[in-house]
């Protein structure tokens, strides 16, 4: 995948970070297991930056949790894409083993939304 040198610099085993507009870079061995599996947010605040989690229920015995740190443009973006988040997940040398798409409903939006201080 080509990625910019800044983003490669920042990336490491089990690290995701905001590429552009709705887009997540992970690196990462472990991928979901499946595309059609339940899944959980999570909005937290460290630091004074918004974390989103997404807690993907692929193995109920070790769910698979993506983390990564949003701003105001990321959540404005993914509001205009009605909530979708593409995940890629990249090997050491930044190939692309695979994407997978998140949806973020509305009332977690609105949430979202609210946390980084664009209200709904």
């Amino acid at each position: 995948m080509d990625l910019p040198e800044e983003i490669k610099k920042q990336l490491n085993e089990g690290v995701c970070i905001v590429r552009n507009e709705n887009v997540v870079i992970c690196m990462s061995k472990d991928v979901p297991r499946r595309l059609d599996v339940e899944m959980d947010l999570e909005v937290d605040r460290e630091s004074g930056s918004v974390i989103l989690r997404h807690i993907i229920k692929d193995d109920p015995e070790n769910p698979l949790i993506i983390e990564y740190s949003v701003d105001k443009k990321f959540v404005e973006a993914v509001t205009q894409r009605n909530g979708e988040v593409v995940v890629y997940f990249v090997d050491e040398q930044f190939r692309e083993e695979m994407n997978f798409k998140i949806k973020i409903d509305k009332e977690d939006l609105k949430l979202i939304r609210r946390e980084i201080g664009l209200g709904n």
